[in-house]
């Protein structure tokens, strides 16, 4: 949350009248207002520096982002040099190339949060088919989270695992995997469903990768729903870009409006905040439990479809943004400006 304060400016320069009825001479009378304008200045300083200091990052404001707009980056900005980042583990990938350019414990296995909705999302498009109709079913709505969303309502499978990505739904994403599920084992879908997530990461050589549910919720005060690492996030993401480009479509968007079976409309809006301040971002999606802190992967084109992949884990819920800010700003800047 950004924090803003309101002051209030005293005059005391004085009147006339006060002036000329002090008895003071004016010279003397300047040198003294001199003096009192100094010391407020001294300590008003001190007590604004001190109260910025003791601001938590979440408090701090977000780091301006590149604007598309702007094809120059500035030479000053941060790089990858110098870059200063909250989150416990981050990574910039070239997607085609497969060229690190920044990487930060890249290999440590963290909770992933809803970053584990990429894998929901990619098992379910590779067992539903195109057409299905996905219900709402009570056991989807008993999950942490609300948008909104009813028992009964009825989504076609794309505009299910839009909503899912868009705004991290953990009912749509319990509903999503029940059905997928159920394709593979009546029975015990939601069990067939984690079983196929965690046999697609052995198959896309995540072997750091491991599912427990297929939302990324917290299981336990000391148990993740997903766990993963920074590079193994990256990949897992260059695989959805280079095989079905439109599953994160609807995550380059900050908003978006959409409709059930029925013909009624939920208007949803992204997680990730700064989607509109990136330029060219061609897919994210955000994470943030207890456990995982705040997480962030964000796909955008450096020009000339050159896509990149970032990736940040262990961050904080407002730091994840300001983090991924940097690592696009020093990416751009680094391809750019490659001899500054």
């Amino acid at each position: 949350m950004d924090e803003s304060e309101n002051k209030t400016w005293t005059d005391i320069s004085g009147t006339e009248d006060s002036a000329s009825r002090s008895g003071m001479p004016v010279s003397k009378q300047l040198m003294v207002l001199v003096g009192v304008l100094a010391i407020m200045f001294v300590v008003g300083g001190a007590s604004a520096y001190l109260a910025h200091d003791k601001k938590t990052p979440d408090q701090q404001e977000v780091v301006p982002a590149y604007v598309a707009e702007r094809p120059n980056v500035d030479a000053d900005r941060t790089r990858f040099s110098d870059i200063d980042l909250l989150a416990e583990s981050a990574l910039v990938m070239d997607v085609r190339s497969g060229e690190i350019l920044y990487e930060k414990e890249p290999d440590t296995r963290r909770p992933l949060a809803s970053i584990t909705k990429l894998m929901t999302a990619l098992v379910a498009k590779e067992i539903v088919d195109e057409g299905a109709v996905i219900p709402i079913t009570a056991a989807a709505l008993e999950q942490s989270g609300d948008n909104h969303l009813r028992a009964g309502e009825r989504f076609s499978y794309k505009k299910l695992s839009d909503l899912m990505l868009l705004v991290s739904s953990n009912d749509g994403a319990y509903a999503l995997s029940s059905a997928a599920g159920a394709l593979l084992d009546p029975d015990t879908p939601e069990t067939a469903f984690v079983k196929a997530m965690n046999v697609r990461a052995r198959e896309l050589g995540l072997s750091f990768t491991t599912f427990r549910n297929p939302t990324g919720l917290d299981i336990s005060e000391s148990e993740a729903g997903a766990y993963g690492t920074a590079r193994e996030v990256a990949k897992l993401a260059s695989y959805i870009l280079a095989n079905y480009p439109d599953l994160l479509e609807s995550t380059t968007r900050s908003e978006a409006v959409i409709g059930n079976e029925a013909g009624e409309v939920h208007a949803v809006y992204n997680t990730n905040l700064v989607v509109d301040e990136m330029a060219k971002v061609i897919g994210s999606k955000t994470g943030y439990t207890t456990l995982a802190g705040g997480n962030l992967v964000t796909a955008f084109d450096v020009g000339l479809d050159r896509p990149m992949v970032a990736v940040v884990l262990g961050s904080s819920y407002q730091g994840r943004f300001s983090d991924m800010v940097k690592l696009v700003q020093a990416t751009l800047n680094e391809i750019n400006n490659p001899n500054q």
